[in-house]
């Protein structure tokens, strides 16, 4: 089992630990965000797939959110066995022209369906009251009803359809 300190920013769940991602986090995101199932949810047709470049800037990303915020994009892995669960915590974005702080997840397509991405959700929002956010948004594709159950069960509300990255999504939010 892995040990339940956790730092500034992280948590630990009743199923996970959700860390500051370590140096070699792109191995674990390369090998998520290049499963069939949640890259049709994340990089949908017309967009390109992830490449290996993209994967290491995001990482690199991932770290720096960490440097600038003290909270980030975390590295999710299972409490008990360690295994990589996925990616979660919280990121600044640019959702419809406005700075905002997203719930991001994905999760291994092996152990979806587990409640990890609810449990990440819910984490993070409690990560986000601790430092102080205001505001946390959740945005999707609006027919991935997995991930608005998931806003759903964590709290957020519906708030609008958008365009994001040039595509149709639907906005939920939760004012803390």
């Amino acid at each position: 089992m892995i040990g339940d300190l956790t730092g500034r920013g992280e948590a630990t769940t009743t199923n996970l630990t959700c860390r500051r991602p370590g140096t070699s986090v792109a191995e674990n995101y390369l090998r998520l965000f290049t499963e069939p199932v949640v890259e049709a949810w994340i990089r949908p047709e017309p967009m390109n797939p992830f490449t290996a470049a993209d994967i290491e800037r995001m990482a690199r990303r991932d770290h720096s959110h960490w440097e600038k915020h003290g909270y980030g994009p975390w590295e999710v892995r299972e409490r008990e066995s360690g295994a990589f669960v996925g990616r979660g915590g919280l990121a600044w974005v640019t959702v419809a022209g406005e700075p905002a702080v997203e719930l991001p997840w994905a999760v291994i397509p092996s152990l979806q369906g587990r409640g990890y991405a609810t449990e990440m959700a819910r984490a993070a929002i409690s990560t986000a009251r601790e430092a102080g956010i205001e505001r946390v948004v959740s945005l999707t594709l609006p027919e991935n009803r997995a991930s608005r159950r998931v806003m759903e069960k964590a709290g957020l509300g519906f708030l609008d359809e958008i365009r994001h990255v040039g595509m149709p999504h639907v906005l939920y939010e939760l004012n803390l």
